[in-house]
């Protein structure tokens, strides 16, 4: 694919969704192709920023019909739809924000993170870790900057990449890392064997692939890869009596730093064994991870009011994110906010990770009761809104408690986005800060 050398200000480019990653595809397209003007293309309205707009019927038919001759298509617009295969059948070229950065061959090093969950906190683990022997390291993708606001030379890069961009991405990273594998995404990929393999193209793509041992579906599905380096083995990066261990070496210990559950001292073994692949000694970077603080919306603590602590974890998509972040504070009773939009998610893990824990629920539209209705020895009330969640929390948790959001379901419909939905949260419950 060479999309950047076929362009020029008269070709006909389309930017199909204009969030982040648009607006950085045009930032980028402007500095490379100077005079190219793009056409927005949208489901609906919104901010044109003064481009050329096509929304809705008129928009598809273009897309449909061959109007454009690339269109860089947003990560969020499945793959799937019908208008991508009718455009590739009336010559347009599909392609990603994500293949444009690589196009130019990046004279960096990369390292891409995946995975069901965890992702975002393992790579700015890895990202925090390297800046010590390497104060230039990057971080870009999902977390951090847009990867088309990077330079293609400079420190070694740290990329986050969801299945979204990884499904059509045609070319690799010098080495990935994969965190764990859950059934997801079946709304954009259409279906949970569709999700695992086009998850998994970044597996081919990359000549060096650190892979989870000790997670059951990436150890069977990728048994026997012959460029595999494995943790959660006995012999090498693991998680064991509350550390992060190399065989038998205790590196790291979880009473060290602030974040909570054990799951996430699995992000930071995921990151050490990417490290120590990348040639960085992860002995010597491991005690760094004392001074992580983790990220906004993810387990986030935003402090204690009459006794019951307020935690944001507005990121959890997944069932399997929700049931680790309740187990995070198996201590103290807690009060769930769970459901958001529905993507035909399977409850049972939640239900399965969820038994004999200190629990209230509060469900919230759309699949909030779909997610809980396997909990019959829990309380659970339901909420109109998150507001309505709010003032039952407030009210049913007892003092030493905690509140949680960890909705288990995207915010779609309903928020701008998951930073937007556990904001409002934040204000709430009597936090309020800026907007992210």
């Amino acid at each position: 694919m060479t999309t950047l050398a076929t362009l020029d200000p008269a070709r006909r480019v389309a930017l199909w969704g204009y969030g982040r990653e648009g607006r950085a595809t045009r930032r980028f397209l402007s500095t490379r192709v100077p005079g190219l003007v793009p056409t927005l293309v949208s489901d609906g309205p919104g901010e044109a920023d003064g481009l050329p707009h096509l929304t809705g019927d008129e928009g598809r038919r273009a897309l449909a019909t061959g109007a454009f001759d690339v269109i860089v298509k947003s990560p969020g617009i499945s793959l799937y739809r019908e208008e991508v295969a009718a455009a590739r059948a009336a010559g347009s070229v599909v392609t990603s924000g994500t293949n444009l950065w690589f196009e130019t061959p990046p004279t960096r090093f990369v390292l891409a993170v995946t995975g069901t969950n965890g992702k975002s906190t393992t790579a700015s683990l890895i990202h925090h870790l390297w800046r010590g022997v390497a104060p230039t390291a990057a971080l870009a993708g999902n977390v951090g900057a847009p990867l088309l606001d990077l330079a293609p030379a400079g420190g070694p890069v740290v990329v986050e990449l969801s299945s979204y961009q990884i499904a059509d991405l045609a070319y690799g990273p010098d080495l990935m890392v994969l965190t764990n594998l859950f059934p997801e995404h079946r709304d954009w990929h259409r279906s949970h064997a569709r999700y695992f393999a086009d998850k998994l193209r970044l597996v081919d793509l990359a000549p060096v692939a650190v892979l989870n041992a000790a997670d059951p579906l990436t150890a069977m599905r990728l048994a026997g890869c012959p460029h595999a380096r494995w943790y959660g083995t006995a012999d090498g990066w693991r998680v064991d009596d509350g550390a992060v261990r190399h065989g038998d070496e205790v590196v790291f210990a979880g009473t060290d730093w602030p974040l909570r559950g054990r799951h996430n001292l699995w992000n930071l073994a995921a990151a050490l064994a990417a490290l120590e692949a990348a040639g960085v000694d992860g002995r010597a970077v491991a005690p760094r991870a004392a001074g992580f603080t983790g990220l906004r919306h993810r387990l986030e603590i935003l402090g204690a009011r009459d006794g019951v602590t307020w935690v944001n974890d507005s990121i959890s998509t997944t069932p399997e994110s929700a049931a680790a972040a309740v187990r995070a504070f198996a201590d103290r009773p807690v009060t769930l906010l769970l459901g958001g939009h529905d993507r035909g998610q399977d409850p049972g893990p939640l239900v399965t990770a969820l038994a004999g824990c200190d629990l209230r629920v509060v469900t919230l539209p759309d699949n909030g009761l779909a997610l809980a209705a396997g909990l019959t020895e829990t309380p659970v009330a339901h909420a109109d809104d998150l507001a309505a969640a709010v003032a039952e929390a407030r009210a049913i948790t007892p003092a030493g408690g905690v509140v949680l959001l960890s909705p288990a379901a995207p915010s779609f419909g309903r928020f701008r986005d998951f930073e937007e939905r556990g904001d409002r949260f934040a204000e709430l419950a009597g936090f309020a800060r800026a907007q992210t």
